[in-house]
């Protein structure tokens, strides 16, 4: 049988649908392979209705085949296909040189640049790099898309560059109320790409800055506010955020379920100061692990593993000082971890699972 050849659009869709987060991989993968078995079955099929027309007209076959022949047109692959890759690198390129160029004019023109030059800087970067944005926001290809991500992250970036000056030196705030007014300012700006497309980055720049803007607020709460505080807060909005992904109100999903990780590991590190966040963290660890067994998902085990080596050392040594506690702990959690391993492998060939 011949090989049915990938269909160009149909591949095109489905890149286009997981950059948005409408899909992910392995449902692409699964509609790309059925629709590739519906094409097989019904070149088949048009190959035994060929078969029957050949044997009833014979003679004709040859002339019919021949003229068949001489009015196919030639067809090939798109001659396009590294444009967009090269239009993706010059982008980045240009975005990073623009801002590179204009850090370096403002320290050498103006060694004590005015407040007014940083915010007419800032406004313009956010501006220049929004447009350019939205200019791709309808393209298809892969690259753009991700390119499109780049460069709102970067004018997302920018906007908070913009209230931190402002606030820093028109308003002469303190650091706490500066990063509360930049983190906020960044999300509410952020949202705005989010929505309109649902890309990783941007999902991960507003779950930064929300998450900045929560401690920051605690933070503003008081001078005395514990460093847990904060820690925790952002350990509970992590949480939300990964039960809102799980159930599809966050997209791309993954992208959910990865920021909310990121955030419970930092959330339960800056409760650490308390003897009950060396359990959050420890139980924060464990999820993790578990989490990437069920759903075999290699980043949440690398997260687990990494927040486990970083936990039982600080709590043995915490409440065991100056004995072999901590070197001994690390040792132990290394071990099962190992073991950990082996075993997935062996049930991953046992199964055949690829992850």
């Amino acid at each position: 049988m011949a090989r049915i050849p990938p269909d160009a659009e149909l591949n095109a869709r489905l890149a286009r649908w997981v950059a948005e987060g409408l899909l992910d991989a392995g449902q692409a993968e699964r509609i790309e392979a059925a629709e590739r078995a519906r094409a097989a079955a019904d070149a088949e099929q048009g190959t035994v209705a060929r078969a029957r027309t050949d044997q009833a007209g014979a003679a004709q076959a040859p002339a019919a085949q021949a003229g068949g022949a001489a009015q196919a047109p030639a067809a090939g692959p798109h001659p396009a296909g590294r444009v967009p890759l090269v239009v993706e690198a010059l982008g980045y390129l240009g975005a990073a040189m623009a801002v590179v160029a204009g850090f370096l004019a403002a320290d050498r023109l103006w060694p004590d640049i005015p407040m007014g030059a940083q915010l007419a800087l800032a406004a313009v970067a956010a501006v220049v790099l929004g447009v350019a944005g939205a200019l791709l926001r309808d393209a298809a290809e892969p690259a753009f898309v991700r390119l499109r991500g780049v460069l709102w992250l970067a004018s997302t970036g920018s906007v908070a560059a913009f209230a931190g000056v402002l606030a820093a030196r028109a308003g002469a705030f303190s650091p706490q109320v500066t990063a509360l007014t930049a983190a906020g300012a960044a999300t509410a700006y952020g949202i705005v790409p989010w929505l309109v497309r649902p890309a990783p980055l941007q999902q991960l720049a507003v779950f930064a800055g929300a998450a900045v803007t929560l401690a920051a607020g605690i933070e503003c709460l008081g001078d005395d506010v514990p460093l847990w505080a904060p820690g925790a807060g952002v350990w509970l909005l992590s949480a939300l955020w990964g039960a809102a992904a799980h159930r599809g109100h966050v997209l791309p999903r993954e992208t959910g379920y990865l920021a909310a990780a990121l955030g419970l590991l930092v959330g339960a590190q800056l409760t650490m100061d308390l003897a009950a966040g060396h359990l959050l963290a420890l139980a924060t660890a464990g999820a993790l692990l578990a989490l990437g067994v069920a759903l075999r998902k290699v980043w949440a085990l690398l997260l687990g593993a990494f927040a486990t080596l970083q936990t039982v050392p600080q709590t043995a040594e915490r409440y065991l000082p100056g004995s072999l506690a901590a070197p001994l702990s690390i040792l132990v959690v290394g071990a099962v971890l190992l073991v950990l391993a082996l075993l997935l492998a062996r049930w991953s060939s046992r199964t055949g699972t690829p992850r």
